[in-house]
């Protein structure tokens, strides 16, 4: 079974790799344009951090109101759809 701290380094590192290739002139072009078109919707290492946070923050019961709402706040543009389903 996988645990939430192996999960997250794996992600992590992932990006960090894709990084890599996407900049490595070394490479055929479209295996670094395959990489970057990949980094495009890939989560950063910054927001994995953030979403780790923000889930602490929702477990942890001592957290007073006021963080905790501040918190969801933060991250509510992670959770938005900037999809127009109307078509």
């Amino acid at each position: 079974m996988t645990l939430p701290h192996e999960r997250t380094r794996s992600v992590v590192k992932t990006e960090a790799f894709l990084r890599d290739l996407s900049r490595n002139s070394e490479l055929p072009d479209d295996i670094r344009s395959h990489a970057k078109s990949l980094l495009r919707h890939y989560p950063s290492a910054d927001q994995v951090f953030s979403l780790g946070r923000l889930e602490e923050c929702l477990i942890n019961d001592a957290q007073d109101d006021e963080y905790r709402r501040r918190v969801i706040a933060f991250h509510q543009p992670l959770f938005s759809s900037s999809l127009d389903f109307s078509l």
